[in-house]
């Protein structure tokens, strides 16, 4: 998402087109580095997880669009003493050339490395340690990146540029992840986070064992009893998500949770006046259908 939006503002905001070598490099990249994604570290969820492609596409499209904000403001303050020979904007345009180039293709290499760290984590990333594996995958390939950017590509960069589009990735890491807990705070606000084995086991430490676990039932009535609460408070519960459930439907399909009937009411001067009756309560022969000529003879009266 990042690559479509930022390198498709460049073309036509500001007449920079990247070097198509650049583009294969970053896709190529990004796919490689991502290998060990499967062997990462992960803590189970708290519940059952649905993968809903709303919130997935969502989710990829607030980190994208913010990754794209924090790659623009970069190449818009290049002429601040980020990237050395880029003049003034307002006197000799915004930068094109091969050196350019250059700085755009690091740092977006960098920050799209960056940016799994930020993905995978359930909140802030810096609590959230990734495999080994992944560490190493991702920050080896930022590091081919830069040794491209250095020794390899036309008009390369120095040590002092590559140092600033570091650093600034990482602030950039840093907005991003913010950015991601706000989202969450807004669309997942409902999610049930992740177990804390730690937590669970010092809760049941200071809670102990009841006093009659392991003991012979001596009380069966009492049990069974007990047994037929907990059964009837379930089935209450499934039985109230059964009914938010059915009345979804019933507004995706009609527009309301629980349609009111209409009758028409005969009032002395002749005409008919509409009185609504929630639930479709009544009489049944007032609510009967009416056969087209029923109709034609009651509209008649």
């Amino acid at each position: 998402i990042q690559i479509l939006i930022y390198l498709s503002v460049l073309v036509y905001a500001f007449d920079c087109a990247l070097d198509p070598l650049y583009v294969i490099l970053l896709a190529l990249f990004n796919d490689i580095t991502m290998i060990p994604i499967a062997e990462d570290r992960q803590t189970a969820s708290a519940e059952p997880e649905h993968a809903g492609v709303g919130s997935l596409v969502g989710f990829s499209m607030a980190l994208g669009t913010m990754q794209s904000i924090a790659s623009l403001v970069f190449y818009l303050s290049m002429d601040k003493g980020l990237v050395k020979g880029i003049g003034p904007h307002d006197e000799v345009g915004y930068p094109t050339g091969l050196h350019a180039q250059n700085a755009i293709w690091l740092q977006i290499s960098i920050a799209a490395e960056f940016l799994i760290f930020s993905a995978r984590a359930p909140g802030l990333f810096f609590f959230s340690r990734p495999s080994t594996e992944l560490i190493v995958s991702t920050m080896l390939g930022n590091i081919i990146a830069t040794a491209l950017a250095m020794f390899t590509f036309g008009e390369p960069l120095d040590l002092y540029e590559v140092a600033i589009i570091w650093a600034y990735d990482i602030i950039a890491l840093f907005v991003v992840d913010i950015t991601k807990l706000i989202y969450k705070f807004v669309f997942n606000h409902n999610a049930a986070g992740i177990i804390d084995e730690r937590a669970i086991a010092l809760e049941d430490a200071q809670m102990g064992k009841p006093a009659e676990e392991g003991q012979p039932v001596t009380d069966f009535a009492n049990t069974v009893a007990k047994h037929r609460e907990s059964v009837r408070l379930i089935g209450e519960e499934v039985q109230r998500k059964s009914q938010r459930k059915s009345r979804a439907k019933s507004f995706i399909a009609a527009g309301c949770a629980n349609r009111p009937s209409q009758r028409s009411v005969k009032l002395g001067s002749g005409g008919r006046k509409s009185v609504t009756v929630a639930g479709g309560g009544g009489s049944r022969a007032s609510l009967r259908k009416m056969t087209p000529a029923t109709a034609a003879r009651e509209g008649g009266r």
